[in-house]
């Protein structure tokens, strides 16, 4: 059964891009374009990852992040910043909060797929 990763992103360029990358080596990808949107997505969907970008108009990844850490239905899904944001307090912020990982942008084309495999292999 192929494993889904929900992307929360505000950028549809970059969207297309990781869907394109995971789609590739096997994932499905889910894709939304707002924290609300992502929300309910990760709530129907229960995928196996969430990528959560930080920097979102509305609703930004870390008020997304705090609603999916304190919802039953979503709480454990594992979840892994995917942000421009480096600074090593968001980076310690974000796992504090319940983030598994964080994957800085830009990122590696050809290393997202492994880096995803791992974040999968390890929140088992």
């Amino acid at each position: 059964m192929k494993r889904t990763v929900l992307v929360i992103d505000d950028n549809p360029d970059l969207l297309d891009m990781v869907d394109a990358i995971l789609s590739d080596t096997g994932f499905l990808v889910a894709k939304t374009v707002s924290g609300e949107e992502g929300l309910t997505v990760a709530r129907n969907l229960r995928p196996n990852l969430i990528l959560l970008d930080l920097n979102m108009p509305r609703m930004d990844g870390w008020e997304v992040l705090r609603l999916l850490k304190a919802d039953a239905a979503t709480r454990d899904i594992p979840v892994a910043i995917f942000s421009v944001r480096t600074d090593l307090k968001d980076k310690i912020f974000g796992l504090q909060r319940g983030a598994v990982d964080y994957i800085p942008k830009p990122f590696q084309y050809e290393h997202l797929a492994e880096r995803v495999e791992r974040i999968l292999a390890h929140a088992k």
